[in-house]
């Protein structure tokens, strides 16, 4: 998962991963690898064997032994992180190309957290914002958020995007970080290890 307040490696977790019933599971892990990145730290948590295949049960999914079976049918959350300080810059409909998220917001490129609702429960997501000036063309400028491939599988996964649609409108609240800059926001998979 990513997180926006790094773990220690070793420490002692709980998750809270949440289906699309809404039923929430709780399921302690240990801190087992973290690598910080630009703006976030992603972290591995090993969960017991007998939580792992439960989980994929209920998801459907199969385990493959010695592989790695990825879920896509839950939002992971660590329990009792806090969320950044944040500011709302945007709320609305967007349309969702793919893994792009078109938006030309007045404010500066960067890393900032978009909140999609899926069923009930807020996805928070770290997703880099680029923007192209047209100087060229008619039309005005051009904006966009790429949204982490697993996020997006998510999507898939929840019914909010269909493959090889031109587009999809997801309601979308954009926040941006208020200084100091936070580390980045929630994994939208949990892998079964």
């Amino acid at each position: 998962m990513r997180t926006w307040h790094p773990l220690e490696a070793g420490t002692r977790q709980v998750l809270l991963l949440r289906g699309r019933d809404g039923d929430v599971f709780q399921v302690v892990g240990a801190v087992s690898k973290v690598v910080t990145r630009e703006g976030y730290s992603r972290v591995e948590l090993q969960i017991p064997w007998d939580a792992a295949v439960s989980l994929a049960a209920w998801a459907g999914k199969t385990v493959r032994e010695g592989g790695t079976t990825v879920l896509h049918s839950y939002i992971a959350q660590v329990k009792g992180m806090a969320l950044p300080p944040l500011k709302l810059t945007y709320e609305g409909y967007l349309a969702l190309y793919g893994t792009l998220i078109r938006k030309v917001l007045d404010a500066p490129v960067g890393v900032y957290f978009l909140e999609i609702r899926l069923g009930g429960a807020s996805l928070l997501v770290p997703a880099r914002y680029y923007r192209h000036e047209r100087q060229d063309r008619e039309g005005g400028d051009a904006g966009a958020f790429q949204l982490p491939i697993d996020v997006f599988r998510t999507l898939v996964e929840w019914g909010l995007h269909e493959p090889g649609s031109d587009y999809d409108y997801i309601y979308v609240k954009i926040w941006r970080p208020e200084p100091p800059a936070p580390q980045l926001g929630k994994r939208a998979e949990a892998a079964l290890l």
